[in-house]
């Protein structure tokens, strides 16, 4: 067994940087040299990594060539890709004349095609300059973006107190996602002075221009605020260990006729180990799972815990076509069969597959059918509270409200 999973550590030598960057650099790498081999699917996905920056500093000329290339071999997606991209280069092309004409809005358009590199290679810097432009002018979705560009670190370094201005200034004019953050950062101290009241003021406007979100917060920190002020319960008295004499006599007879008594040995419970884990190949729903070992995943041992990374996977909803892998951290392993899964997809390309209206209708609290690209990069962490229930089948409970069963067809070591 020892053999098996060092061979399966050597094999993926390759993931044991965690950082973001290095596994966008190393992914980078992987589909570079795919995409010299011929391979069309490996030169779309190349072409994606330069349009966006990931794993390589962006340049569009880059994605372009790369999309050629794809594109002369009939890869469907890179010849929707070269026809969107020229299209947005004529859209750029003319938003920057308006923009250069002082309309606020074409400013603030301007903006977000810098941002997500539409017709143009992603420039925060020119994003900014122009989102001020804009906002200068009144204009509260610009104020809004530009507070959200300082609050997540987009492009820029992250600056609380700038996130904090900015989105000040949208949420006084009524724009209910400035307000949801304002009140978030209230709540939490960032960017100014801790105040909570402040927080639930700012959160309850949000709600009632629309942005349903922001209950939930409320709730959060009403309650938080409750237990804060809850009176102390007594604790309960911590009973005295046994002394050794004690334990020594506990089996001995009382003298009262109970000697001859025998206790029932209670059955030992099986114990299960990382290698039970990693020699399985697990399913949910007849589908291979991508955060633990499985057909799709690599997974290696790593002192006490056990790392995974999936391979490319697509998923496609009513909106885009989404290419994602997937990351995971197993570790916390109990003998009674218990262990923790960490894990998190890493969006490596999304593709629109349907028209709709703006994100910033649902931003400012219109009542619309919106829907928009998914953005690459890593999203949320998930967690999961997983216990083996025999040799072939796991319970696992999602982020504390979802309870769901895992099967291997495979048998596991200790189940031999």
């Amino acid at each position: 067994m020892h053999n098996v999973i060092l061979g399966i550590s050597l094999l993926l030598a390759s993931t044991t940087c965690m950082a973001q960057g290095d596994i966008w650099n190393n992914l980078f790498q992987e589909k570079l040299r795919e995409a010299n081999q011929g391979n069309s699917e490996a030169q779309y996905d190349v072409g994606t990594m330069y349009q966006n920056g990931r794993g390589v500093r962006a340049s569009r000329a880059a994605a372009v060539e790369w999309f050629n290339r794809a594109a002369a071999q009939e890869n469907p997606q890179a010849i929707t890709r070269l026809k969107l991209m020229n299209e947005n280069e004529v859209r750029f092309r003319k938003t920057l004349v308006e923009a250069e004409r002082g309309d606020r809005e074409s400013q603030y358009e301007l903006g977000n095609m810098y941002t997500k590199g539409i017709g143009v290679d992603v420039d925060y810097q020119q994003a900014i300059a122009t989102y001020e432009k804009s906002a200068g002018q009144g204009f509260d979705k610009a104020a809004y973006k530009l507070g959200l560009i300082y609050f997540e670190g987009s492009g820029v370094p992250s600056n609380m107190k700038t996130a904090f201005k900015w989105f000040r200034s949208a949420a006084a004019n009524n724009y209910p996602a400035a307000q949801y953050y304002l009140g978030k950062m209230y709540a939490a101290g960032q960017g100014t002075a801790k105040d909570n009241a402040l927080a639930l003021e700012w959160l309850g406007k949000a709600v009632d221009g629309g942005f349903d979100q922001a209950r939930g917060t409320m709730i959060d920190i009403s309650e938080s605020m409750a237990m804060a002020t809850a009176a102390p319960q007594a604790a309960e008295p911590v009973p005295a260990a046994p002394r050794p004499a004690q334990l020594a006599s506990a089996g001995k007879s009382s003298g009262t006729g109970d000697s001859h008594k025998t206790t029932k040995q209670k059955p030992k419970s099986r114990s299960w180990s990382i290698e039970d884990l990693m020699l399985a190949a697990w399913y949910r729903d007849n589908d291979p799972v991508t955060y633990l070992p499985s057909s799709v995943s690599n997974c290696r041992i790593e002192e006490n815990r056990l790392i995974c990374l999936s391979d490319d996977q697509t998923r496609r909803t009513a909106m885009n076509l989404i290419k994602y892998k997937t990351k995971a951290i197993i570790e916390n392993f109990s003998s009674k069969g218990t262990f923790e899964v960490t894990y998190r997809n890493l969006v490596i390309d999304s593709t629109r597959i349907e028209s709709v209206e703006s994100e910033d209708d649902a931003a400012n609290g219109n009542n619309v059918k919106t829907a928009y690209t998914v953005k690459t990069g890593w999203g949320t962490p998930h967690m999961l509270e997983c216990r083996f229930k025999d040799s072939s089948t796991l319970d696992c409970l999602k982020n504390k409200s979802h309870s769901f069963v895992l099967t291997s067809p495979q048998t596991l070591a200790t189940g031999k």
